[in-house]
């Protein structure tokens, strides 16, 4: 190869890692670039650029994907601001997984659901990332009211809602299904097992439910959520998240089951697993940003002193 067909290759292949846009103007600009800079070179040396000369001068410019971070910095595949958005799902998912495992023995592969959970968390940060720079004028700001704010409308809303389901669900299974199900069909299989019936799991677990309404009569009560109510909120969403993965589990007893029906049993245990599971993250999610809340000094008045 000859020294123009060097600089040549060295140019397209700083080109091809720039967007297709931008590839053009780039290579015109860089392969004008080094022919000045080798031909000073060459005036210096007393002799025309030979291919040591010219790799010599490429060694100094670096890889072309290097030379194309001069022009070009390619967004990474998880923008910054996500960083701790994944890291705080990534946990979560490992926490229940973990929680699951725990309470059955030798029926999941964590390290390869985990793996899973991994892969679809990045795809999805890249996507949206991807999303976000295509059509930025999609995704503006809009000014939020902060954490506190809480119309009463919205927690009576809430309380209801969490009132009938899943209070009332949970409280009585076949007398909420018989509600919204017609009466032909069978509600056998919603029946409890009187062993579950009695525990201290499900006790607990309505419990926890009963508080989670009354915490949204408290808001209601108050028009507003200050932090000591979403702190309780968090922790009230993740006791019952736990609680839920452990009613994907046998529970510490060997046959300790939710339903009387077995059939009712598997297709409840995932449905559990994944409420618990969903809740758990949802729960350390906001912990993470009631713990990282940054509350701005009050502004100063009109007219008053700064």
């Amino acid at each position: 190869m000859d020294v123009n067909e060097i600089i040549q290759s060295y140019v397209r292949d700083v080109a091809a890692c720039l967007p297709r846009s931008r590839r053009d103007d780039v290579a015109f600009e860089l392969h004008a670039l080094l022919d000045e800079e080798l031909a000073g070179r060459a005036q210096a040396a007393g002799h025309a650029p030979d291919r040591a000369m010219a790799m010599a001068l490429l060694a100094e410019f670096g890889r072309p994907a290097d030379a194309a971070q001069r022009y070009h910095a390619r967004p990474a595949p998880v923008e910054a601001t996500d960083a701790r958005h994944l890291v705080i799902w990534a946990v979560g998912g490992a926490a229940v997984l973990l929680m699951h495992a725990l309470l059955n023995p030798g029926t999941i592969e964590v390290d390869a659901l985990f793996l899973q959970w991994l892969g679809l968390l990045l795809v999805w940060f890249v996507v949206a990332g991807w999303v976000r720079r295509r059509r930025p004028g999609a995704f503006h700001w809009k000014p939020s009211h902060g954490p506190a704010w809480m119309p009463r409308g919205l927690s009576a809303l809430s309380l209801v809602a969490t009132l009938v389901f899943p209070v009332a669900m949970y409280a009585d299974p076949v007398g909420f299904a018989g509600v919204l199900l017609p009466a032909s069909l069978p509600l056998d299989g919603l029946r409890l097992d009187p062993q579950f019936a009695a525990s201290w799991q499900r006790m607990l677990t309505f419990a926890l439910l009963l508080a989670m309404a009354v915490q949204h009569a408290v808001a209601l009560v108050l028009g507003t959520r200050p932090a000591w109510l979403r702190r309780v909120d968090v922790a009230l969403n993740l006791g019952v998240g736990l609680l839920c993965v452990a009613h994907a589990s046998p529970m510490g007893h060997a046959g300790f089951h939710v339903f009387e029906s077995a059939h009712a049993n598997e297709v409840a245990r995932p449905i559990f697993l994944g409420v618990g599971g969903m809740m758990i993250l949802v729960a350390l999610y906001y912990a993470w940003r009631e713990w990282g809340l940054i509350r701005p000094a009050p502004a100063t008045g009109q007219g008053a002193p700064a």
